[in-house]
């Protein structure tokens, strides 16, 4: 045990070695990681109670599969994209996905009226988008409903619908626990695991804080790997980089049925979208803010000689080129590319001519001319 801890820690370190179940001993590891010193010499040891704590949510979480004999839960994707709405129990998601489906789903104003996942179609601007709503998430949701976050972890986007912000520290330690991370983005580490020669580092001066501490770690979790750090880090960093199960999700929070209209706000690093289906306020902002998050544009095409089809679009993701388009058409129109005319904002002139390399934006319109 480090010399540096208080009383308190080592009360519930005790506690901790004295437990008998898995549920017991998450629980003292969750209090001891609440108790852990704070300042940059505690970063190991917090990073190792993670550890420890996620090892034994996994394994709940695999008893609980096994248990039930392979049982899993998919919803096939359809659509541009898959939208998932989560919250607690009577925060209004079916409702939502019957205004932003155009659904008929049972809805009623007291909890659990949702028992299975409903599924529905959002038409924004000619893009066909999936929205599924689960089942409302409980206490404990992350080993108690895994099949739900099983779900969640293969799609594009997350609504986090609550009726009070509150809530909202419960639905992340929630995803937090099954190993999920909500508009955090991916560090800017690669580790290339190697046979031999131990932990070597390249772009070691990015590292904030103890180096040493961040070495300690790793080489406690790597036998031999080449390092790369590309940005400013810190040890937590390492720590997501190494949990291989780590998936990185984008997330709206959707404030719902609330008595006055208000402004989009930020809340720590989410958006906040105060609505009310009810009074039909910011509901059409919310489906705006839906497509920005996405981080998608909308690409018509043309044929020579006639006028573009504004029906279906393909959908790429930003900061796609034309050879980006070509490639999704079809995987020989790059070969066999000769030139684009594009329509739109990125198009210097409408009609203009431009090669592989041009940046696409949203709604524009491209003809594609083979050899």
């Amino acid at each position: 045990m480090p010399t540096n801890v208080t009383p308190e820690y080592a009360a519930a370190d005790l506690e901790f070695q004295k437990a008998s179940t898995t549920v017991e001993k998450i629980k003292c590891l969750e209090k001891m990681l609440s108790l852990a010193p704070s300042h940059k010499g505690g970063e190991t040891l917090r990073a190792e109670i993670k550890t420890k704590i996620s090892k034994l949510k996994d394994k709940i979480i695999k008893e609980k599969e096994q248990k039930k004999k392979g049982y899993s839960l998919t919803i096939k994707k359809e659509g541009a994209a898959q939208i998932i709405l989560v919250g607690p129990p009577n925060t209004g998601k079916t409702t939502l996905l019957n205004y932003l489906a155009n659904s008929k789903y049972d809805t009623a104003n007291y909890p659990f009226t949702t028992t299975k996942p409903n599924v529905g179609t959002m038409d924004y601007q000619t893009v066909r988008l999936q929205v599924v709503d689960l089942p409302p998430l409980n206490e404990d949701a992350a080993m108690k409903q895994a099949p739900y976050f099983s779900i969640i972890r293969n799609s594009d986007l997350i609504l986090l619908v609550i009726d009070n912000l509150a809530q909202l520290d419960f639905l992340i330690k929630e995803f937090s626990d099954s190993h999920i991370l909500l508009n955090k983005p991916k560090p800017a580490i690669k580790i290339k695991r190697v046979a031999t020669g131990g932990v070597e580092f390249i772009g070691e001066k990015l590292i904030k804080g103890n180096v040493d501490e961040v070495k300690k770690f790793l080489r406690d979790h790597l036998s031999s790997a080449v390092i790369e750090i590309f940005e400013e880090v810190k040890l937590d960093d390492f720590f997501d980089i190494i949990n291989e199960k780590l998936a990185y999700l984008p997330a709206v929070v959707v404030l719902n049925k609330q008595d006055f209209c208000q402004e989009i706000f930020t809340y720590h690093h989410f958006e906040i979208v105060p609505i009310s289906c009810l009074m039909n306020c910011n509901l059409n902002k919310l489906k705006d803010k839906i497509w920005q998050k996405l981080g998608l544009i909308k690409i018509y095409t043309k044929e020579p000689g006639k006028k573009p089809s504004l029906k279906e679009p393909l959908t790429l993701p930003k900061k796609s080129v034309i050879k980006n388009m070509a490639s999704y058409i079809h995987k020989d129109f790059v070969k066999k590319f000769n030139y684009a005319r594009v329509w739109g904002k990125s198009a210097k002139h409408d009609g203009q001519v431009v090669g592989l390399d041009h940046p696409l934006q949203d709604n524009d319109v491209v003809e594609i001319h083979l050899k």
